[in-house]
């Protein structure tokens, strides 16, 4: 897990890194690798509640949270 570590700090710190993901022709910023590393977290955290090792509240958490990036933050638009 520590290599994903690894890879969201170098992307912050340099988001043109990102590019092997994503080849778009805008500028890449920290935000758009935050993101990235977010978007990754819930999946994980998702994953993590499939295989029933997160508990249904802590779960609705994690919903929550996920919902609120959306709705009240930009990450819709990344």
């Amino acid at each position: 897990m520590s290599e994903i570590h690894d890879f969201t700090r170098m992307a912050i710190e340099k988001p043109q890194l990102m590019r092997i993901f994503s080849n778009v022709d805008s500028d890449l910023t920290e935000e758009f690798a935050f993101t990235y590393h977010v978007l990754y977290t819930f999946a994980h955290a998702y994953h993590m509640y499939q295989r029933k090792i997160v508990s249904e509240n802590e779960w609705t958490g994690w919903l929550r949270r996920m919902r609120n990036c959306f709705e009240q933050g930009k990450t819709r638009e990344y």
